[in-house]
C-alpha cells in the first residue's frame, strides 16, 4: 500500500535545490508529454522519488531527437 507524502523531504536528498529538482521534473514531464503518454504530477514525484536515476533528461533528449531524425528520413 503506498502511503502519501505530505512532505518533499524524501526529494530534498535527491536534489541540491528545489529548483534543480523543478528542471529535472519538467524536463521529464516534457519528454513524456511529446511520447504521448499521459502522466501527473504526483506519479511523476514519486517514481522520482523511488529512483531519481531512472530518467536522464540528456538521455531522453537524445532519444527524441533521434526519433525525430529518423522521422524525417522516413519522410524523404
Amino acid at each position: 500500500m503506498y502511503k502519501e507524502q505530505l512532505t518533499n523531504e524524501a526529494l530534498k536528498k535527491q536534489f541540491k535545490n528545489n529548483f534543480e529538482l523543478a528542471n529535472y521534473a519538467i524536463g521529464v514531464s516534457r519528454y513524456f508529454i511529446k511520447a504521448g503518454h499521459e502522466i501527473d504530477i504526483e506519479t511523476l514525484l514519486r517514481d522520482i522519488t523511488r529512483n531519481p536515476g531512472q530518467f536522464s533528461v540528456e538521455a531522453l533528449e537524445a532519444m527524441e531527437k533521434a526519433d525525430a531524425e529518423a522521422s524525417e528520413t522516413q519522410q524523404s
